[in-house]
């Protein structure tokens, strides 16, 4: 006859102490695997939460810069005008300058245009203008003419004047030879 499995007290008892570490270790590990998970899953959570905090300060920073930029439109729009074409720079400038001969009392006698040597030049000064005026004429008629083109847009410069008393001095009158003019161009 075969000798069958007997439950005793003893051997339950070592049974179910088993069953009971086996039970703790189980849970043991689960827990700590459990944790590793959520630890993974809050540093996905922290990186979405960073993305999203960098995301709403970009598009913060891109109004910023959007309101910038239209509250610099128009020194953009007052700095394209600093220059002329160089299509229409002799005609434009020579417009400016009888212009401010004309509202200062200055008479021209004669205007020559030439093309700047762009080796010796600034890229930006493109053309140059001599102008003769009477003489002699007022000095603070000339100093108003004066100041009048360098105060043009588009830009003029005068990069060359020779201003002095006549023979007869006579109240605030000058005698001026050539005034070289540089015409700023695109």
């Amino acid at each position: 006859m075969k000798k069958g499995f007997t439950l005793n007290a003893v051997a339950t008892r070592n049974f179910l102490a088993f069953f009971m570490v086996l039970v703790v270790l189980g849970a043991t590990a689960g827990f700590y695997f459990g944790l590793q998970i959520i630890k993974d899953y809050a540093v996905e959570v922290s990186h979405a939460v960073a993305d999203s905090n960098a995301s709403g300060k970009s598009i913060e920073q891109l109004s910023v810069l959007k309101q910038e930029l239209a509250e610099r439109e128009p020194l953009v729009a007052k700095a394209s005008q600093l220059f002329s074409n160089e299509s229409n720079y002799q005609a434009q400038g020579l417009k400016d300058i009888q212009k401010y001969a004309s509202i200062t009392g200055v008479t021209i006698t004669n205007t020559d245009f030439s093309k700047s040597d762009t080796t010796t030049a600034p890229a930006t000064l493109g053309g140059t203008a001599v102008i003769t005026i009477q003489s002699p004429v007022s000095y603070a008629k000339l100093l108003a003419f004066i100041d009048a083109l360098e105060g043009n847009l588009p830009k003029l410069q005068i990069t060359g004047i020779n201003i002095s008393r006549p023979t007869a001095a006579s109240g605030d009158l000058v005698t001026t030879d050539k005034i070289t003019i540089t015409v700023a161009i695109r």
